[in-house]
């Protein structure tokens, strides 16, 4: 009985940030060794998630005032755990909304840090559930791919699946049990395709 995740994930860098969101220390651990071979593949699927994030928040470029508000709202939840400025989140949302008039030679103090803050705000405000999250990351796999960044796929074996769904049921409850439970009646009709060919 093999079958792939309802979501579609198909790298190891996608599940790496999956774990990431999830906030399971334990899974980030066991795929960090994997996902940082190929740091380019690693930015690229973060950076593809940024750009999707920001589609979904849909922030109005015309409006600093918004863009400001917000990017103060996400130092206050997440400085803590990335420690970026509001102006760092401003210049990362701004440059991603094409309107970085002014900032091309200021370097980030922390690359990569603002964008995943306001991932994680995003997953927050947007309350997004266990398969809207996997959807934001297939998508992002397949902006990094547009890119021309070389993703190698990754399939994740059943006792890594296993700890994903448990990680999944701990933060979620009953969407993921409810999710991950037509995954497994999937794989059952799947099984069964299989047996009835034989």
């Amino acid at each position: 009985m093999t079958t792939g995740r309802a979501s579609g994930l198909s790298t190891t860098q996608g599940y790496y940030w999956h774990a990431v969101l999830l906030g399971d220390r334990s899974l980030v651990r066991r795929l960090q060794p994997r996902a940082f071979l190929d740091r380019r593949a690693l930015g690229g699927v973060l950076l593809g998630m940024f750009s999707v994030a920001i589609r979904w928040l849909s922030p109005d470029r015309h409006n600093p005032t918004e863009i400001r508000l917000f990017a103060e709202r996400v130092t206050k939840h997440t400085h803590a755990t990335y420690g970026v400025t509001a102006d760092e989140v401003s210049r990362a949302i701004l440059w991603e909304l094409g309107d970085a008039a002014g900032d091309e030679d200021v370097s980030p103090a922390h690359p990569g840090l603002a964008e995943l803050a306001v991932i994680a705000t995003a997953v927050r405000d947007l309350e997004l559930k266990p398969g809207d999250i996997d959807r934001l990351i297939s998508s992002a796999e397949g902006l990094a791919r547009q890119r021309g960044i070389n993703l190698a796929a990754y399939r994740p074996g059943p006792v890594m699946r296993w700890r994903f769904e448990m990680a999944e049921l701990r933060r979620y409850g009953y969407p993921a049990r409810k999710r991950w439970s037509a995954e497994r009646m999937g794989a059952f009709v799947d099984w069964m395709r299989d047996d009835s060919t034989v």
